[in-house]
C-alpha cells in the first residue's frame, strides 16, 4: 500500500457487517479504517488523512448524522456515504453536497461504484 492511499473512515457497529464489508472494501490503493462507535471515530479523524467517510445513521452510541457534521464542519470538502434502512435524503441533502445516500441493504455493487466515482474525483 502506498503512502497516499486512498483512506475510507467506515463506522459501523455491527461487527460482523462492519469486518465483513472492511474485507470487501480494501484494495492496493485503499485503507480502510473500520470503527464500531462515534470515540473511535472521531479518534480516527483526527488521526488519519481520511478521504471518505462511510457511517451508518443510527449508531449505539450516537448519530452517524452528528458525526458526519462534526467531519464536514472540520473538512468541508470531505465526502461521507451515510447507510441507512430508512430514507435519509433529507439528512443527506443538510449534510451539503460532498454527502450522498445508500439504502440497507447495501448492495456492495452500488457502494464500490459510488466509492470509484468519489475516488476519481479526489
Amino acid at each position: 500500500m502506498t503512502a497516499d492511499s486512498f483512506v475510507i473512515l467506515y463506522v459501523e457497529d455491527d461487527e460482523l457487517v462492519r469486518e465483513s464489508f472492511a474485507d470487501s472494501l480494501v484494495t492496493t490503493e485503499r485503507r480502510i479504517v473500520a470503527v464500531g462507535d462515534i470515540a473511535s471515530a472521531r479518534a480516527a479523524l483526527r488521526e488519519n488523512n481520511v478521504n471518505l467517510l462511510i457511517t451508518d445513521l443510527n449508531l449505539g452510541d450516537d448519530s452517524g448524522h452528528d458525526l458526519a457534521r462534526e467531519a464536514l464542519r472540520e473538512n468541508p470538502k470531505l465526502p461521507v456515504i451515510i447507510c441507512s434502512g430508512h430514507d435519509a435524503a433529507e439528512i443527506v441533502r443538510s449534510l451539503g453536497p460532498t454527502a450522498h445516500a445508500l439504502r440497507k441493504p447495501i448492495d456492495v455493487g452500488e457502494l464500490e461504484a459510488l466509492i470509484e466515482r468519489i475516488a476519481r474525483g479526489s
